[in-house]
């Protein structure tokens, strides 16, 4: 048995967004950041294998949740992953997609 996680790491990602969301352009924002991320002069030496959409992950309450992978350096998944994460707040800020929270209806009865 060998420990390959000596030669890379994962960033593995679960992000929800809104089910009103058009899952296509979901996919081509994730992918375009996660290769601008990847060439940036501040992070390409971090990053073997662009963060890229791999699949819709699960149907929850509240969200589609997607499943975003990518390869990094050895112990750098995490510096790359929140530079990932904010970097996907602002371009899904600016392709109008929705990161759902939670809700609650409640109903109160007449009194």
């Amino acid at each position: 048995m060998s420990n390959l996680s000596k030669e890379y790491a994962r960033v593995n990602l679960d992000i929800g967004v809104s089910y009103a969301s058009d899952i296509e352009k979901v996919i081509e924002v994730v992918n375009e950041v996660g290769a601008a991320l990847a060439i940036d002069p501040l992070w390409r030496d971090k990053i073997i294998a662009p963060p890229k959409f791999l699949r819709v992950d699960k149907f929850a309450d509240s969200a589609i949740i997607i499943k975003i992978l990518g390869d990094t350096q050895p112990l750098a998944q995490w510096e790359v992953a929140g530079e990932l994460r904010k970097r996907l707040k602002i371009a899904f800020d600016k392709n109008k997609i929705e990161i759902p929270f939670p809700q609650r209806v409640v109903h109160v009865p007449d009194e």
